[in-house]
């Protein structure tokens, strides 16, 4: 904060966050390989597992910003993006 202009919002980081997974998404979806197959939106070596997004939502709520994720095998995950600084005057 340099200009003296309010802090950035929960609801922007969120939609920042939701932005750069659909950016993710869509590159795995148009990039393909060789093999004619689409790379997957989620992988872990680690685990051995593999997936792909189905649903991408966010909703704003008494804490910040949630955000949803719903995998085509079946798990489902909520990411919270909430503010640890109050804006000036909210304090």
């Amino acid at each position: 904060m340099t200009d003296g202009s309010s802090m950035t919002k929960a609801c922007t980081v969120a939609a920042v966050l939701c932005e750069l997974l659909e950016t993710h998404m869509q590159a795995c979806d148009v990039g393909g390989r060789p093999s004619g197959d689409h790379h997957h939106h989620i992988v872990s070596a680690v685990h051995g597992t593999r997936a792909d997004v189905e649903t991408l939502s966010s909703c704003e709520n008494e804490d910040g910003v949630e955000i949803g994720l719903t995998l085509n095998d079946g798990a489902t995950f909520r990411i919270q993006v909430e503010s640890l600084s109050a804006s000036p005057g909210q304090e």
